[in-house]
């Protein structure tokens, strides 16, 4: 070989590596070396050739048939796999690089008519046309999803701490209900609650949510027609049907919750809220004592 041609393939050969690879890449190989097939990672490729991550270190100039096969395509899908010729040109600490052999090329070289029919150079070049496409409409998808998926977990979160809020706050005007019907009817003459103490009992109850401080409680009585309010304003006081015999002790509680992650995901000037906005609960608990 005189010392022209060599110049002349080591300039193809590095004129090839300089083709741009595509890494990172949903490609794996198969090659049938007498035991049973295993899949191997394909690290790069490009339209002259590709890198496999192997323990097999065959020689240089070694022709070598590979199955490529796609792991983001479903089995059914006739562009998933194709068949390929290679030659390997170098090994590396991990792997070896190999470049393709297409049916136009092999028939030039003595000893390459013996390979398994390939795809050609059009086959090679649509398949990664559409891995490459593939792989990057991916990212450009999932950049457009994450800021979807990052709001999806916003609201899962804010809307729990809604639902657990609107418990607790009923939890405490039932809870401040059953403190003040324990009266001077009780056994034992027990001492009637004071307003005081029925507050405090419905403020600790709720002491566990975030913004406790707008917590408003209104205590108003029904006795016989005559509406007292022990605690803040009465309206709307339900009646009693044996008026004559019972006092209506009705507790009032609103509550503001205030999302735990919204500052950064709503515009209230603008009126938009990506997730849910301050919100006012009510709840009413209403029991009677003699």
């Amino acid at each position: 070989m005189s010392a022209l041609t060599r110049w002349l393939q080591s300039l193809a050969s590095r004129e090839q590596r300089n083709v741009q690879r595509q890494a990172g890449i949903p490609l794996i190989a198969h090659y049938w070396d007498g035991g049973v097939p295993q899949a191997h990672k394909v690290r790069d490729i490009s339209a002259s050739g590709f890198y496999l991550l192997t323990k097999q270190r065959w020689y240089p100039g070694t022709l070598v048939t590979l199955a490529l096969q796609r792991e983001d395509m479903v089995d059914s899908d006739p562009d998933r796999c194709i068949t390929v010729n290679a030659r390997v040109v170098r090994s590396g600490t991990d792997g070896v690089g190999f470049v393709f052999i297409t049916p136009d090329q092999s028939s030039r070289r003595v000893g390459e008519h013996t390979l398994q029919q390939g795809a050609d150079k059009k086959t090679v070049e649509r398949f990664l046309d559409r891995l490459c496409g593939d792989h990057g409409g991916a990212l450009v998808e999932y950049a457009l999803m994450l800021p979807l998926i990052l709001l999806l977990i916003v609201n899962v979160i804010n809307f729990g701490g809604f639902f657990f809020a609107w418990i607790t706050v009923s939890n405490a005007a039932r809870a401040g209900a059953d403190y003040a019907i324990l009266g001077g009817s009780s056994a034992g003459s027990i001492t009637s609650a004071s307003t005081t103490q029925i507050t405090t009992l419905v403020t600790q109850d709720i002491s566990s949510l975030p913004n406790n401080a707008s917590l408003v409680v209104n205590i108003c009585e029904n006795s016989n027609g005559t509406i007292t309010a022990r605690a803040g304003t009465c309206t709307s006081i339900p009646s009693d049907p044996e008026p004559t015999s019972y006092v209506v002790e009705i507790i009032d509680v609103t509550y503001t919750y205030v999302p735990f992650i919204g500052s950064g995901f709503q515009f209230p000037g603008l009126g938009i809220y990506a997730t849910i906005p301050p919100t006012a609960i009510h709840r009413r608990a209403v029991m009677r004592r003699m």
